[in-house]
């Protein structure tokens, strides 16, 4: 949902699990986006925290799907430990790093919400859009509503252009404002993301800079985007829906995305913007820039 980056206060990136982002929070520290390099503890620290909200969520649907509470041990760790890797692949400062970084999350968030089912479905996000392989054999695919919603939204407002060489990098929509600074319930804004499009404001850009250092951090939101989307809010959503033929023909091929709002929108009014633990892992990801 809206992750904004004010440009007086700090910020860092994740979503959902609140109660375990709380732990994440006090392990990897205060907010301080400091110039240097990530360390091999906070890195191995990451994982570790990732991996155990995977587990969690494994844990969740195998009991759920009457597969026990042993049922997703394996892929629970294996699939959060590969979140934690795709995060820290987004947030690093190079040429598609974004895109590489969502594809490997994805297969972790895959991993986790095939717990107890018949079918392992791989998918591989690329803005609102989903290409999925099934059981390795056959190709399907889904589409976000909400998502291509608010993407149609940024691609009709006057002042904002899509910049397709950095949405190619960020593995999403990446759109630029004409404004320096952007306006968000947070304060004024150098950029934010916004049901999994990035928006870029005039004042993201140094003097002769192509790619903002700030779109690294937001990169890392969309990852967790996507898994409170795809592991929690989506699959929770479809539930109803699925038990009639009309509801199943709805969702073969569209989530509509709209229990995302409401949990996202609850933790961070929860939850003030220096103490939130999403923030805190986006800017403990990326501390040597200068934003």
């Amino acid at each position: 949902m809206l992750r904004s980056h004010p440009i007086t206060a700090y910020h860092l990136s994740s979503k959902g699990h609140v109660a375990v982002y709380y732990a994440a929070a006090l392990l990897l520290g205060p907010v301080t986006p400091a110039l240097a390099q990530v360390s091999t503890s906070m890195r191995v620290q990451d994982i570790g925290i990732n991996a155990a909200i995977g587990l969690a969520t494994a844990t969740a649907w195998s009991v759920v799907r009457g597969r026990g509470l042993t049922g997703g041990v394996r892929r629970g760790l294996l699939g959060g430990a590969a979140i934690g890797v795709g995060r820290q692949v987004a947030a690093s400062p190079f040429s598609g790093s974004g895109f590489t970084g969502r594809e490997i999350s994805a297969v972790g968030i895959s991993l986790i919400t095939s717990v107890g089912s018949s079918h392992l479905r791989l998918s591989f996000p690329v803005g609102p859009v989903e290409i999925q392989l099934v059981d390795g054999r056959t190709f399907d695919w889904r589409v976000n509503a909400t998502d291509a919603v608010a993407a149609v939204i940024n691609f009709a407002r006057a002042g904002t252009r899509l910049d397709a060489g950095l949405s190619l990098s960020s593995g999403t929509l990446v759109f630029r404002d004409k404004r320096i600074a952007l306006h968000t319930a947070s304060g004024e804004a150098t950029a934010f993301e916004f049901f999994e499009s990035i928006t870029l404001a005039r004042g993201a850009f140094h003097e002769f800079e192509r790619v903002p250092n700030v779109l690294f951090h937001e990169n890392v939101h969309v990852l967790q985007d996507d898994f409170l989307a795809d592991a929690v809010a989506n699959p929770v959503e479809s539930a109803l829906p699925n038990r009639t033929e009309i509801g199943r023909r709805i969702t073969r091929h569209i989530d509509l995305g709209l229990l995302f709002l409401p949990i996202n929108g609850i933790a961070n009014s929860l939850i003030p913007y220096t103490s939130r633990p999403w923030e805190r892992e986006a800017y403990a990801l990326t501390p040597r820039h200068n934003y």
